[in-house]
């Protein structure tokens, strides 16, 4: 029963100083999120997208070209700017070749799976072989079929490709989020819209009819929501692309509207996207049984609709992208941009078999033909940007006007127009396509500065072209050609058909390498608040030691508070006044960046200001050895963004790292003052290590990493011929499924774990009460449906169970997966609010013990965060769970260390005192850097063993869908979210707040009703939380600073870019984390004052 004179209390004794520690944690908080968006907002700027349309409408399309102003052909500038115009309004598009179109986009086709290894060693029984017609067509036939490796840009997400596809144009790195956050509609010009544009007018329609043009959509929903007004009203059928438990569904729909679509005689587009492809990658990966099946649904399909074709149809078959041999993609490793292009037209693509291969091969350069690992020799490779205007052409539409690709060669090419012939098709498809892209560049020129550089080389390699192609006009006028003026025509016709190409690739490979825009103020401006954000971290972990007799939180924010509110308003002020300034001048910053650029500095300074003129002291360091080990760990680490290589190498780097600073405190701890503490601290120090070592053996590999680096992380499959490629990112073969050993061994701890937190506790006596409840009852319950939830989905991929069986097991995971959500997540959190103190009161014949006295702060803090454990248990897949719960026994144990190395200091300086004869008085021993820095370093451990690293591709989607069938929001983003940042940043955060709280007795009610002497728990906080974010603070400001100074660097979007990416949204979580787990100490405190009449200050 709570006392009287503590009723009505709890706002005097404990509310000042914890809402003063979360309103100063949640200021650096906003300071955090200020610096991060202004440097992500001019780091990661969209590409600048023209809002220009090509237009045909006004142009002829002639036969025969007149002949060149006198002088282009020897190069007479002013004749090449009048041959030029001259193009410019004859040489818009050609004839349409095909009237209608059917393409279809098998998600994830890579290239291999149309394409029969010819080396047995390297064929892979799942996924080869299976999917035979395209190559078989092509080998009949080259003038009527084409097939080739098609290459895709990073990122290689749905939507990115669908743009690339569509516009012709090159992706941004910061785009592919759009993708899984429902924006990304197409703007720019696109041959769809093209398209949907001449049928209207060749119909006499409205331009905003919705319906009568015969454009037809079925397949992945990311369709609707990109082109949602192309296609006609009653001819889209969208269905879902996120549920990746579904392999059929999606696939069902598109066979029967597709070819339901293709009888209809009105269908003049048919766009159709299938995923089941796709979704058994992501589920089972490639080298699995069930992608046999799905390869041969594929092929059966293709053969259905290419005799359903007419002649004037022109057939596409394509993937969007490739997938790894877990069967993910998003980043640019080979097989994730290594999709399969097939072409096929009955009636040919142009008359007569296809042209001698030196036409053709008088166009293509290097990157023409390419290896791909999974098969032997060097492949036909196309780039996917050049679709679009080979479609275009085809089509008999004008090239989008944002195109840089180049039309593939093969398509245009025949016999019965080589080149030299005065209608030679290939030539006025790469003139008509190198105009275009001229064109774009000029313009582009007048909007952005990122190609000036390139400007000369471009104009020289185009005015080469028109001079060339001015040669040969005029050549072809020549009457009554000889047989050698004949060889010469053609030769002159290769070399402007060379020149025009060499252009158009030149043209690409600069604006890749520019494809990014940098705004250098905000960059300069986020990294400069970032920087700010960091020192005030330091300043508020040092003014934390500083006091006389006690240390107050209280005190620290009411001395800082009215000096940072002037400095925000006097920076928000400035924000105004450039704002105001803006609208007659330039600025580098503009209206809403200025204003929070300069209150974010304002609040900064005033913070600084404030803390020169505190005028207490600064309490004695007892450690200057262990803040200066971490200190040199924490430079080290911020030190490896400055090579790629180290920052590709950084989850074993951090491991080494973590095992240096665990072997210092075991040797620190070998100088305890006492024999116990003598044994015990190395023990413990050593037993983390063990723990962290072990789950580190638990790894997924980066591409660069190759061929080091031997992931472990999904279940491994012996090869027939004993193969298997280490590197996931080079390995064709290796599924993507759990092992059903390491799902046992989660089983297995799951168990074992709620008795070890019971040992642990027992220590103090707090394994009773509300503790043994929430273990026995909760924790152990949650813990095994959470591992049964993997073991079901393991049974799930069973070949040798029938179909019956393996659906059984879907709805079994649904509900266990809600089960577990329900039991952590609602009843678990409302009976740890509502429960009392894990202690028990025992009576005796004189007197009256309270067990658990000595840990009441930590054992219920421990509680906490083993709810949280269990909700990360849940949402890790086995080998993820597995380094799990050891990353979290290695920081319960830590906490425990971190107690016996304050034991060590309330010792020693106990000793000192009595040596130097003064009286002995309690001082507050508080938290140190290494602490803080340790914890950091076991959730990045953590982070990398539980499948992670700085990539895409390792993004794990099917945690989307525990406890629900299909993507729900906001809970399948957020379950994504926190089974990667959960184990580097949340877990962690409620462990250190664990450290602080453990073994921290509370300060009684003395008697006669007389008030406890405040408790300081408020200051340990406030130090460990700053040094924990001041770790975090470093490196994402490292990682930005190199991000920002390796920006025209080959490697800086697969290598500084991600880990920036990384680094922030960890940052942020760590945040959001800390704030949590100090409402939950403020929670705790609360109870603690209730029962004891503890006071915090």
């Amino acid at each position: 029963m709570e006392s009287p004179s503590r009723a009505g209390g709890t706002a005097r004794a404990v509310r000042p100083a914890f809402r003063s520690l979360i309103l100063l944690i949640a200021g650096l908080t906003a300071l955090h999120i200020a610096g991060l968006g202004l440097f992500t907002g001019g780091f990661l700027l969209q590409r600048l997208e023209l809002a220009s349309h090509a237009d045909c409408t006004s142009k002829k399309i002639v036969d025969d070209l007149p002949m060149p102003p006198k002088g282009a052909a020897e190069g007479n500038i002013e004749a090449l700017y009048a041959w030029e115009n001259i193009l410019q309004e004859t040489e818009c598009t050609l004839k349409p070749r095909f009237s209608k179109a059917v393409v279809w986009i098998i998600d994830a086709l890579r290239y291999d799976f149309l394409i029969s290894p010819t080396n047995s060693s390297l064929a892979d029984e799942y996924m080869h072989g299976h999917f035979p017609t395209p190559q078989r067509l092509a080998s009949q036939d080259d003038a009527t079929a084409f097939l080739s490796h098609f290459l895709a840009d990073a990122p290689t997400t749905t939507l990115q490709r669908l743009k690339g596809l569509t516009t012709g144009s090159l992706p941004t790195f910061i785009e592919a989020g759009a993708n899984f956050g429902g924006a990304g509609q197409v703007k720019e010009d696109n041959w769809i819209a093209q398209y949907r544009n001449r049928i209207l007018r060749e119909r006499q329609l409205d331009a905003n009819a919705t319906s009568g043009a015969g454009m037809t959509f079925v397949g992945d929903d990311t369709w609707d929501m990109v082109f949602s007004s192309l296609f006609d009203d009653g001819r889209s059928w969208a269905y879902s692309s996120f549920n990746v438990e579904d392999l059929d569904s999606v696939d069902a729909g598109v066979e029967k509207h597709m070819l339901d679509q293709i009888k209809d005689t009105d269908t003049s587009l048919l766009i159709a996207h299938s995923l089941g492809v796709d979704h058994v990658g992501h589920r089972f990966g490639p080298s699995h049984a069930r992608m046999t099946p799905k390869l041969e649904q594929m092929d059966r399909l293709v053969g259905r609709v290419i005799d359903m074709l007419d002649d004037d149809t022109l057939f596409v078959l394509l993937g969007d992208h490739g997938m790894d041999a877990t069967g993910d993609h998003g980043g640019d490793s080979e097989l994730e941009v290594g999709a399969g292009l097939f072409m096929y037209a009955k009636k040919g693509f142009y008359p007569g078999a296809l042209a001698e291969q030196s036409d053709i091969n008088s166009v293509l350069d290097d990157t023409a033909y390419v290896p791909f690992s999974p098969l032997d020799g060097k492949h036909r490779s196309v780039a996917q940007i050049d679709l679009v205007p080979t479609l275009s052409l085809l089509l008999g539409l004008p090239i989008p006007y944002n195109n840089l690709g180049t039309v593939i060669p093969e398509l245009f090419a025949s016999h019965s127009t080589p080149l030299g012939a005065l209608d030679a098709t290939l030539l006025r498809a790469l003139r008509i396509n190198a105009r275009q892209i001229h064109t774009y560049t000029l313009d582009y020129a007048t909007h952005a500065t990122d190609l000036n550089a390139f400007r000369p080389e471009l104009d020289r390699l185009w005015y080469e072209a028109l001079q060339l192609d001015a040669q040969y006009v005029e050549l072809s006028k020549s009457s009554r050609l000889s047989t050698k003026a004949r060889a010469e025509l053609q030769e002159s016709a290769r070399k402007a058909a060379k020149a025009y190409t060499l252009y158009t690739r030149r043209a690409v490979v600069h604006a890749r390498s520019v494809w990014a825009q940098f705004a250098d103020s905000k960059i300069i401006a986020g990294l400069l608040v970032l920087m700010g954000s960091i020192g005030v971290s330091i300043v508020l972990y040092r003014q934390s030691a500083l006091g006389s007799n006690q240390l107050s939180v209280v005190q620290l924010y009411e001395d800082i508070e009215l000096p940072t509110l002037y400095g925000t308003a006097i920076g928000f002020a400035i924000g105004i006044l450039i704002l105001g300034l803006n609208q007659t001048i330039s600025l580098p910053l503009r209206s809403f960046d200025a204003i929070v650029f300069f209150s974010a500095i304002g609040a900064e300074i005033g913070i600084f200001a404030a803390s020169f003129v505190r005028k207490q002291k600064r309490l004695a360091s007892k450690t200057p050895m262990m803040t200066f080990a971490a200190v040199v760990i924490l430079a080290v680490h911020a030190a490896l963004f400055a090579s790629n290589s180290f920052t590709m190498w950084e989850d074993r780097i951090t491991l080494a790292l973590l095992a240096l600073v665990l072997v210092s405190r075991a040797i620190i701890g070998y100088s305890a003052p006492t024999t116990r503490l003598q044994l015990q601290m190395p023990l413990l120090a050593v037993v983390a290590l063990v723990f962290v070592r072990i789950a580190a053996m638990s790894r997924v590999c980066r591409e660069e990493q190759a061929p080091y680096c031997a992931p472990s992380f999904y279940a491994r499959i012996t090869r027939t011929d004993g193969k298997f490629a280490d590197n996931p990112a080079y390995a064709y073969a290796g599924p993507a499924t759990n092992s059903p050993w390491v799902s046992g061994l989660a089983y297995i701890l799951a168990l074992a774990v709620p008795e070890m937190l019971r040992r642990m506790l027992t220590t103090s006596q707090s394994q009773h009460g509300s503790a043994g409840t929430i273990l026995t009852w909760i924790i152990r319950p949650a813990l095994m449906i959470g591992s049964g939830y993997w073991l079901a989905d393991w049974a799930h991929g069973l070949e040798s169970m029938d179909e019956s069986t393996r659906a059984s097991m879907l709805p079994f995971k649904q509900y266990a997966g809600l089960t577990t959500l329900l039991l952590v997540g609602v009843i678990g959190v409302l009976f740890w609010i509502w429960a009392p103190l894990p202690i028990s009161v025992r009576h005796q014949l004189d007197h009256v013990s309270i067990l658990g006295f000595g840990n009441a702060f930590g054992s219920s803090m421990l509680m906490w965060t083993t709810l949280w454990y269990a909700l990360l248990f849940l949402l890790a897949q086995p080998m993820g769970q597995v380094a799990l719960t050891l990353c979290f026994l290695a920081l319960t144990i830590l906490a425990e260390l971190g107690d016996n190395e304050r034991d060590v200091r309330l010792i020693r300086s106990a000793l000192l005192r009595e040596a130097a004869k003064q009286p002995i008085e309690p001082e507050p021993v508080l938290p140190t850097l290494l602490d803080s820095v340790t914890i950091a370093l076991v959730g990045w451990v953590a982070f990398f063993a539980t499948g992670h690293q700085a990539t895409f591709s390792t993004i794990q989607w099917r945690i989307a869908f525990v406890g629900f069938q299909t993507v729900t929001h906001p809970w399948s983003p957020l379950f994504v979210i926190l089974n990667a940042f959960g184990p580097l940043s949340v877990l962690p955060a409620f462990a250190l707040v664990l450290s602080v709280l453990w073994n921290v007795a509370p300060h009684r009610m003395r008697a006669e009703n007389k008030p406890a002497p405040p408790m300081t728990l408020a200051s340990s906080l406030l130090r460990a939380t700053m040094g924990f974010l001041l770790t975090h603070s470093v490196l994402t400001f490292s990682s930005a600073a190199f991000a920002c100074y390796f920006r025209r660097h080959l490697m800086l979007f697969k290598i500084w870019v991600p880990r920036f990416m990384t680094g922030a949204l960890g940052l942020l979580l760590a945040d959001l984390a800390i704030l949590l787990a100090i409402g939950t100490a403020w929670h705790i405190s609360t109870k603690v004052h209730r029962v004891f009449g503890s006071q915090f200050t």
